[in-house]
């Protein structure tokens, strides 16, 4: 998360709520990870970080702490993925979705497809120059 835009931002006011030290948690949240964090405030971490829509694999080896733990503490928000069964369709923004998340990465014309809807959200956002 070196880009400024996707920056958590944590600390407001205060650098501390209760036992919680807040400059550790945003550190940790935006990847770099004080040694000596306590269980309530990796929790917290974990918390914000499943909030950003990070997966439980992404917010383990940013946190270092296992899956099975994060798992424990938030049962409902990081249950292990259910295989998806539906057919993929291809050449569509929904068929890049899910077949970048395949070993071998999306195909030409998922890429495609992806590319096409960039271009035309941009174009509604900023106007035809883009």
């Amino acid at each position: 998360m070196s880009d400024r835009r996707d920056y958590i931002r944590v600390v407001h006011t205060a650098t501390t709520r209760g036992s919680l030290d807040l400059v550790a948690i945003e550190r940790a949240v935006n990847g770099t990870a004080p040694e000596g964090m306590t269980g309530l405030e990796l929790h917290e971490a974990t918390r914000i970080l499943i909030r950003a829509d990070l997966s439980a694999t992404a917010i383990s080896a940013q946190l270092r702490v296992p899956v099975a733990t994060l798992r424990a503490w938030f049962p409902v928000e990081l249950a292990a993925p259910v295989e998806d069964t539906s057919p993929v369709e291809c050449g569509t923004r929904r068929g890049y979705r899910v077949c970048k998340r395949r070993p071998q990465g999306a195909c030409k014309p998922c890429k495609a497809a992806n590319t096409a809807h960039d271009y035309e959200l941009r174009r509604r956002r900023y106007g035809a120059a883009a």
